[in-house]
């Protein structure tokens, strides 16, 4: 019995020590007040932002930094930062943690002994956690390829920002169809919660999506392309050979192959990203490392890829990559390339559309509103005006809409919908697109492609 008793408590004590040794040591615990501080530095959307500072924690490891920033008062995003005080470029900021619920001043972070990384205003109410209490975490820290990370007393990550991407991928950094599968841009420069765009990653392919109307419609993307479950950016030496000079290619990788079929993973430089296919997507080259770049969904819509070089003497940062771009898919496409409503032609917005015809663009010009048309009732007149020779940006991704059917049957239809500000006919194939967002109109030398538009 007593024998018993020694060994129930000899393993009581062993399994105490090890609670106690999964527990963040008290020298590792931090809490920090967002308060004021002098930032003298211009940032990225003309932020505001607070330093972070803890005897017992840095929270910079070059070039990326945690910090708070705000663009508009009292509201503070706890973000990452890329770029240093050195650079002539303004730094970046590419990961929020509580973008949709910004904290006020004397808020704070507090990273305590039971390893939850908590955000909270000043009278406690949590607005943004880790959930990873009693998880065995033991440190905090930010690696170099800008991935903040919690992890236990064998360095394997509980929890990293990399698994929670918000409108930005880093090199490493993956969007996966069991788990975060999208990116969602930001609603402007100056409003930071979740905006209109998304890209969105499924078993069909990487698709980009605007929702303005409660509709999803599809803009961009690869909408046919295998990625296997998952797609890393990804920025790699062109050559192998590490003596000698090689440039650098920006990539969008799937998951690796099955070792029974490894297939033909070649990278291919995309000209125009619509077609199936599965493989290595090579968006662009540069000349230099790259290993500090990201890929970002703008609050307008653009998916473009920024690159760090921190050798360079004026501008570190530069624009590497742009899906709608004159090299890769027509600029014309993205939907707010003319603002709110416009007529592109070969990357220039020539005109507004009107029922007195094309008049000169501005940033004024502007679609009809959808209100204009739910208030009658049965028998009221709906007018349209026509446009020869154009095309909708979501056109190339749904097979130019639905038919075969004729063009009375394709008014009747937009006729009924008061979402519907107007409608795309192709004569030629008798296809029919409802409009619930028109946007860039995009020119078409096939004057057989016709938009008729409510007023």
């Amino acid at each position: 019995m007593l024998r018993f008793d020694y060994l129930l408590i000899t393993a009581l004590a062993i399994s105490t020590v090890s609670v106690v040794m999964a527990q963040v040591p008290p020298e590792k615990q931090f809490r920090v007040l967002n308060e004021p501080g002098y930032a003298p530095y211009i940032t990225e959307y003309d932020a505001s932002y607070r330093f972070l500072n803890s005897p017992n924690q840095n929270f910079f490891t070059i070039p990326f930094q945690l910090m708070f920033y705000n663009t508009t008062p009292s509201a503070y995003v706890l973000a990452l930062r890329v770029g240093t005080r050195r650079d002539m470029s303004f730094t970046r900021w590419i990961w929020d943690a509580n973008r949709n619920n910004p904290v006020g001043d004397n808020s704070t972070l507090s990273f305590g002994r039971n390893g939850n990384l908590v955000l909270a205003e000043l009278n406690g109410q949590v607005k943004w956690q880790t959930n990873t209490a009693n998880k065995g975490v033991t440190g905090f820290q930010i690696l170099p390829n800008g991935n903040m990370v919690l992890h236990d007393k064998h360095g394997k990550f509980v929890w990293q920002s990399f698994d929670h991407p918000t409108d930005t991928l880093l090199v490493g950094q993956s969007l996966k169809v069991n788990g975060v599968n999208k990116l969602v841009s930001r609603t402007s420069d100056m409003n930071g919660s979740d905006g209109p765009y998304s890209m969105v990653l499924d078993n069909k392919g990487l698709t980009m999506y605007v929702n303005k109307t409660g509709t999803p419609l599809v803009y961009g993307g690869w909408t046919d392309h295998d990625f296997r479950g998952t797609v890393t950016f990804a920025v790699t030496r062109e050559f192998d050979n590490l003596t000698e000079p090689s440039a650098y290619e920006l990539l969008l990788e799937p998951a690796p192959q099955p070792a029974t079929n490894p297939g033909n993973n070649r990278r291919l430089l995309q000209v125009r990203p619509i077609g199936s296919g599965g493989g290595t997507l090579n968006l662009n080259k540069i000349n230099y490392n790259g290993t500090i770049s990201y890929l970002r969904l703008g609050s307008d819509g653009s998916l473009k890829a920024f690159s760090y070089f921190p050798a360079a003497t004026y501008l570190e940062w530069e624009e590497t990559f742009a899906f709608f771009s004159n090299y890769f898919v027509r600029q014309c496409g993205l939907p707010t390339f003319c603002g709110d409503y416009g007529y592109c032609d070969r990357g220039m917005c020539v005109g507004c559309p009107t029922p007195k015809g094309l008049l000169a663009w501005s940033d004024k010009c502007a679609p009809p509103k959808t209100t204009q048309f739910c208030s009658g009732g049965k028998g009221k007149a709906v007018n349209y005006y026509k446009i020869v020779g154009v095309e909708h940006f979501t056109g190339p991704y749904v097979n130019d809409g639905q038919g075969p059917t004729s063009v009375n049957d394709c008014k009747a239809k937009c006729d009924r919908d008061c979402k519907c500000l107007g409608y795309f006919y192709k004569e030629k194939d008798k296809k029919c697109l409802l409009a619930p967002l028109l946007g860039t109109l995009i020119k078409d030398a096939n004057t057989s492609s016709v938009a008729y538009i409510k007023y």
